[in-house]
């Protein structure tokens, strides 16, 4: 098991506000100031140009980090392949100097969906070959904020030495051993504890034998949590939540990501169960249609999270 200090993190609503608020973005800064004030350890945004539309990450956490001192922040995920790496790598070292080296990199190649094909298509990308492009763009990234690319010496470089730890969102067998040989974190959507304990032995099992210390990876897991006054009533709130944000059932994404509808009481013990498979890390985000009660029920999430 890591020994890794048990943290939760709030996934921002920077889709939700597009949604539910006008695209008010100022709600996401407000969101972000009262959780580092509740006692979050981080504060996450999504990406998406197309598929599922929000604000722009890079340019949220720039705002986020302005108005925030403590809390680390986070993309889950970042998708590279919607940016030139040279770019996105020099809008990363920026951030890190504006956050204070408070920034996580958490990636991905994007999933086998529509939406993804047509992201890339709309900036003239090819779509097929996903996971060896994200490699080859971090790869490079990496380079720049290390000054090893000849010919090119980026400014800024990111505050932390070497660069932002860049964590992999995924769970097939390849990403598993990709986040156990590569990266500097895991950050799945695993479905069910069980299947994210197995991932875990995995991912571990993967950087011994690259030779890598598998307690310096650091472990999260992406949860999704309705909550009301009862079992419901929250999956009344999930179910809509997820029909307007995918446009599918509750029941459609719980097969693929990890959801929860209940009470405060019984989002605790899921937490927990997820601390038991090996989740350091909890990335949070809350499933409610309209945001109604928005800080107040993250609020009690943190709760719920730490008695976990």
């Amino acid at each position: 098991m890591s020994k890794q200090a048990a943290e939760t993190g709030l996934l921002l609503p920077s889709r939700e506000v597009l949604l539910w608020a006008n695209s008010d973005l100022a709600l996401l800064i407000e969101a972000a100031v009262r959780a580092e004030k509740a006692g979050y350890d981080s504060v996450w945004v999504g990406d998406s140009l197309l598929a599922r539309p929000r604000g722009e990450p890079l340019t949220l956490l720039g705002a986020v980090a302005g108005a925030t001192s403590r809390v680390r922040l986070g993309t889950a995920v970042l998708l590279p392949l919607l940016r030139h790496p040279l770019s996105l790598a020099h809008g990363l070292a920026t951030l890190d100097r504006i956050a204070h080296g408070r920034l996580v990199v958490g990636v991905g190649p994007g999933a086998e969906l529509p939406g993804t094909h047509a992201e890339l298509k709309a900036l003239g990308l090819p779509s097929d070959r996903r996971v060896g492009a994200m490699l080859s763009a971090i790869e490079r990234m990496r380079r720049l904020w290390r000054n090893e690319e000849t010919g090119i010496e980026l400014q800024p470089r990111p505050l932390q030495p070497g660069g932002p730890p860049i964590w992999l969102g995924g769970s097939g067998p390849r990403m598993l051993r990709l986040a156990g040989t590569t990266f500097d974190g895991w950050l799945p959507f695993s479905p069910t504890p069980s299947d994210y304990a197995s991932g875990f032995r995995a991912v571990r099992e993967a950087a011994e034998g690259a030779g890598r210390d598998p307690d310096g990876i650091a472990t999260g897991a992406y949860l999704t949590v309705a909550v009301g006054d009862d079992s419901r009533e929250a999956t009344g709130m999930l179910d809509a939540y997820m029909r307007a944000y995918y446009g599918v059932p509750a029941e459609v994404m719980a097969k693929a990501q990890a959801c929860h509808a209940g009470t405060i009481e019984s989002a605790s013990e899921w937490f927990a169960a997820y601390r038991d498979a090996g989740a350091r890390h909890l990335v949070v985000r809350l499933a409610r249609p309209d945001l109604s009660d928005y800080n107040d029920t993250v609020r009690q999430l943190l709760g719920a999270a730490r008695h976990a």
